[in-house]
């Protein structure tokens, strides 16, 4: 598994444990699973998220989601926050795409 920035740690000139920062990673988590309620699932409570053996077909690899949705849930832990209930994922309007 990846490791998480610690507080104040700059990857790509962008300090990961920041709220905006964050928000960030949900919204890739959320892409990565295909949206939907998989992906908003993913998002915003990842120490919960589990791939069911019903879905069928995912953009990207169970395992690579599985990594992104785990760094995420590094991320949030470094910043302080529950990994069972986080914030709202930023809201994606009419992005032509979801």
């Amino acid at each position: 598994m990846a490791r998480a920035p610690q507080e104040g740690e700059e990857v790509m000139g962008i300090d990961w444990t920041t709220p905006e920062a964050i928000g960030h990673a949900q919204v890739v988590v959320y892409v990565m699973t295909g949206g939907g309620m998989l992906g908003k699932m993913a998002a915003e409570q990842p120490a919960d998220f589990y791939i069911d053996a019903r879905v069928g077909r995912l953009p990207y690899g169970r395992r690579e989601i599985m990594k992104a949705v785990g760094t995420l849930k590094q991320l949030v832990v470094r910043a302080g926050l529950d990994p069972r209930a986080l914030p709202r994922m930023p809201y994606l309007h009419n992005l032509g795409v979801f």
